[in-house]
């Protein structure tokens, strides 16, 4: 029997819309029971980011009997320790980071927190995820120039995924979520701030804000901030005694500026990055060896500037107090830059964050005599919290959350509005290189967004096909039939002399019919309510007639008035653009 093919995705992986957290009419009971999850894995996910930043600390005291930042401990030791030591955490982290990938190869699954928020895996592998946390402890502790933060993260979504595994009814975008929040609660303890770090995962890791998800995120991290403060004081990274900015075309104009040298900094630092990836892969295929030679930089870079050692956060803490390092702020700059460049291109596990923070602070300040001779900024805290969010803004990509964190890490609400000018500026200039973030996963985001762009644009006359043989209204009932029969089609379409639609007749109508004497007309026949579109029209518009249609095929006029048929819409073309919006 003639049938229309029922619609059908493109071959390749499944995916679905989707949907509101809490899920579309569900009662109070699950909203319940959502909002207590995410206050029980904010505080699990401040517990294991504080877990690592205590082992961080109780190593650091066996080795160098000093609770200080790596910054200051390297300046004290001896130059053949400085250059050996980042060498030998190198070949120590890079050992248990490959048998992390034989273990992720083996399985074909990957252990980033993002991807399994972002849905391209199920959940975070235990194991595989540990050891990428543990060849970041040993990268940190031997003074690798790299972020805390994104093993300390790393590691609270992990906690999630192991708690919300046997979690009965936890499944697809909920399980998602839930490690979400975990992560949320380990950035909020990492930084003291709450707000960032829900909207960190909510633009980042999910792409955007929705806002009922968004609640979720905020009661994580808020319960994070709690568990914290009972542990120590929760109070700002940096504090800073009270600031001013007077609004004026020139401070305007002048912030404008440092925004776009700062995020320029950010862009090239992300470059810098790319291309040592690219250089150590071409150099040694052994993971060990590409790391042990990136700590050996790092070492020899430290003889010159032991700032670059760690996260950043140390000199940027005396930078915004004294207002100037024992080095050239350029110079550190570079060094930075080159440091982390070799940390991260060699291989090493850990986050580009603070990194990126010291190299915006650095940025800001070496601007600082520049912006005062032609803008009249004379604040040189001011200038180097704004290259901080700045350069934050152009590695991540995110300017909402980059002038959130910084505030936050401050709290000084003067610098709020210069702060969204700032990052506004550097995330223009990361556009304008057309570099991607620090992040793979907002790639991935942007691209989804795009083809939901084009699809909200798209006209039918775009996605539409040619029509293929069509029964003129004078043909008899046998006549039409074969035409049915020939297409194998379950309906045809009946047009007249100048093409224009008259109906659609099922083939199985046209069969019975085919013998009757005398022969019906097929105007008679036809189904003249039949579901259309016309080629002006958006997909979007036409999107629900076309999937519930009773055919495969939806006939396309050119418009309202003449009703000719210029077109057919499948329902299998437009489901899977649908499948392509989730890739």
């Amino acid at each position: 029997m003639p049938t229309d093919e029922p619609a059908r995705e493109a071959p390749g992986p499944a995916h679905t819309a989707p949907t509101a957290p809490g899920g579309e009419g569900r009662g109070i009971g699950h909203y319940v029971r959502l909002i207590v999850l995410a206050v029980g894995l904010g505080i699990a996910g401040a517990l294991a980011a504080h877990l690592f930043r205590a082992g961080l600390e109780h190593a650091s005291h066996a080795m160098f009997g000093s609770g200080q930042d790596i910054t200051l401990v390297f300046s004290n030791l001896p130059w053949y320790v400085r250059v050996a030591l980042p060498a030998l955490g190198g070949a120590i982290a890079g050992a248990i980071l490959a048998r992390a990938r034989q273990r992720e190869q083996a399985a074909g699954v990957v252990s980033e927190y993002l991807e399994t928020i972002d849905g391209r895996i199920g959940r975070i592998p235990v194991v595989p995820s540990l050891l990428r946390c543990l060849s970041s402890f040993f990268s940190i502790v031997s003074g690798g120039s790299i972020g805390k933060e994104g093993a300390m993260v790393q590691l609270s979504a992990t906690a999630g995924s192991v708690l919300c595994a046997r979690m009965p009814g936890l499944r697809g975008h909920e399980f998602r979520l839930a490690v979400a929040m975990a992560a949320t609660g380990g950035l909020a303890a990492v930084y003291h701030t709450p707000l960032a770090a829900a909207i960190f995962v909510a633009e980042i890791a999910f792409g955007g804000i929705e806002l009922r998800r968004t609640g979720y995120l905020f009661t994580a991290a808020v319960a994070s901030a709690w568990v914290t403060s009972t542990m120590e004081p929760f109070t700002p990274l940096y504090s800073l005694p009270a600031h001013t900015f007077g609004v004026s075309a020139a401070s305007v104009l002048g912030v404008g500026a440092l925004g776009l040298a700062a995020g320029l900094a950010g862009a090239a630092f992300l470059w810098c990055t790319r291309q040592a990836r690219a250089g150590f892969a071409r150099l040694h295929r052994s993971l060990v060896v590409r790391m042990t030679l990136g700590g050996l930089i790092v070492g020899l870079i430290t003889l010159a500037a032991p700032d670059v050692t760690g996260n950043g956060f140390a000199p940027i803490e005396r930078l915004l107090t004294a207002g100037t390092l024992e080095t050239s702020l350029l110079l550190l700059l570079a060094l930075k830059v080159a440091a982390t460049a070799a940390t991260v291109g060699s291989g090493a596990v850990g986050g580009l964050f603070t990194p990126s923070l010291l190299i915006g602070a650095l940025a800001g300040g070496a601007c600082a005599p520049l912006a005062a001779q032609l803008f009249g900024l004379q604040d040189g805290v001011l200038l180097g919290i704004l290259g901080m969010a700045a350069a934050l803004s152009a590695t991540t990509q995110a300017p909402l959350m980059s002038t959130l964190m910084v505030f936050e890490m401050t709290q000084e609400p003067a610098f709020v509005f210069p702060l969204m000018i700032a990052t506004a500026a550097a995330y223009a200039v990361s556009q304008l290189f057309r570099q991607p973030g620090a992040y793979e996963v907002m790639a991935r985001h942007r691209a989804r967004y795009e083809r939901r762009s084009r699809l909200s644009d798209a006209l039918v006359s775009g996605v539409m096909r040619a029509p293929g043989a069509l029964a003129p209204v004078t043909a008899s009932p046998r006549e039409a039939a074969q035409l049915g029969l020939a297409q194998k089609k379950r309906f045809v379409f009946v047009v007249d002399d100048a093409t224009r639609f008259v109906g659609a007749i099922w083939t199985n109508d046209l069969l019975a019919r085919a013998e009757d004497i005398p022969a019906p007309a097929l105007r008679e026949l036809a189904l003249d309510d039949f579901p259309i579109v016309y080629a002006g029209q958006r997909v979007l518009d036409v999107w629900q007639i076309v999937v519930e249609s009773p055919a495969e095929r939806t006939p396309v006029l050119s418009d309202p008035v003449e009703r000719r048929v210029v077109g057919i819409v499948q329902k299998s073309d437009l489901l899977r653009r649908a499948g392509e919006l989730f890739v």
